[in-house]
């Protein structure tokens, strides 16, 4: 007998908040998109600290909720351990633009909440390690989750995405007419970590 199981998955946590915002929230985004700083090749805010505005708490308060739960259910992490976010920012990605792959260093779990993106047009894809050997050895035709050097996810408005901070992924090159906005956000963790008798102890 011959059985298939996945070892070391990586874990995605996806909800939806729904694509309502609400009209300070809104008028928020756009007041954002006012400054503007280059990325490699889409936009940024110059705001980096998004999620401290008054006007953000809502969302915030939503994001926060489901860190809590991806450190809890697949970290195992210490309740007196408190994950918070570090930096906020948004991606305005326009129609033939796309988003460089990355990572996030600094960070443990990181998210993207999408403002305005289409599902049926926009996606976010995750890299594996090493692709260039599955890409070799690989056809087309014979991809699967085991043997896959990407994949990417259709996201719309309201979708809210955590994942390990250290998974590379990006955008490929938008479709569309329309400007597809994010909210980006990285964590880390505060208390006292560790134990002094195991010699690992350390306070942040």
């Amino acid at each position: 007998m011959v059985t298939w199981e996945s070892i070391f998955p990586t874990p995605l946590m996806r909800a939806s908040i729904g694509g309502g915002f609400a009209d300070d929230e809104q008028k928020f985004f756009k007041k954002m998109q006012a400054v503007l700083h280059k990325n490699v090749a889409n936009l940024r805010s110059a705001n980096t600290r998004i999620l401290d505005a008054p006007e953000m708490q809502r969302i915030r308060s939503i994001i926060e909720e489901h860190i809590n739960q991806y450190a809890w259910k697949v970290i195992s992490a210490n309740p007196n351990h408190e994950f918070y976010i570090t930096q906020s920012w948004l991606n305005f990605t326009k129609p033939g633009e796309s988003h460089h792959r990355h990572t996030h260093t600094n960070s443990l779990i990181s998210g993207v909440l999408y403002i305005a993106a289409k599902k049926e047009m926009d996606s976010i894809c995750f890299y594996r390690d090493s692709a260039l050997q599955r890409q070799i050895l690989t056809t087309n035709d014979q991809l699967n989750s085991y043997n896959t050097s990407s994949e990417c996810i259709g996201v719309g408005a309201g979708d809210l995405l955590l994942f390990p901070s250290n998974l590379t992924h990006g955008v490929n090159q938008t479709s569309g007419e329309h400007t597809r906005i994010s909210l980006a956000f990285n964590t880390f963790v505060r208390g006292e970590i560790g134990s002094e008798d195991r010699l690992n102890s350390l306070c942040i």
